[in-house]
């Protein structure tokens, strides 16, 4: 198995090898998505809760777990539907595109290391000369 290493080629400390490859720097993306995502919950959670309340007294009745649980659950499943459902959506595609996207870059990129290692071991020859 060879170790990984720099675009120079200089192999990567093990130190290095694990800052690369830590979850937050691979998936970091993904954690700000889902921290987005359960922070607007929350945020709606409240604002729901606080609306609910404000109507139900109002009406001069007392306020009722068993009648806000299956308001906030349509509200929520409204928005994930109009909203949250397309992000994430959206993001599964671009995580797919950049895939594809960046595997052509890396190729391109094998190509023109080929290419500057040749014209390297060229000079070196002819400096020998």
């Amino acid at each position: 198995m060879t170790r990984p290493t720099t675009e120079s080629g200089v192999p990567l400390s093990q130190d290095e090898q694990r800052r690369r490859n830590h979850p937050l720097r691979r998936w970091g993306a993904v954690f700000v998505l889902i921290i987005l995502f359960l922070g607007s919950w929350v945020g709606q959670f409240f604002m729901q809760l606080s609306e609910f309340s404000s109507v139900q007294a109002q009406h001069g009745q007392p306020f009722a777990w068993a009648e806000f649980w299956p308001n906030f659950l349509a509200s929520t499943f409204e928005n994930w539907q109009s909203e949250w459902l397309q992000l994430v959506f959206q993001a599964i595609l671009l995580l797919g595109a950049k895939h594809l996207i960046f595997k052509v870059d890396a190729e391109d990129m094998e190509r023109l290391e080929a290419k500057v290692d040749l014209i390297n071991d060229r000079l070196e020859k002819h400096g020998e000369d």
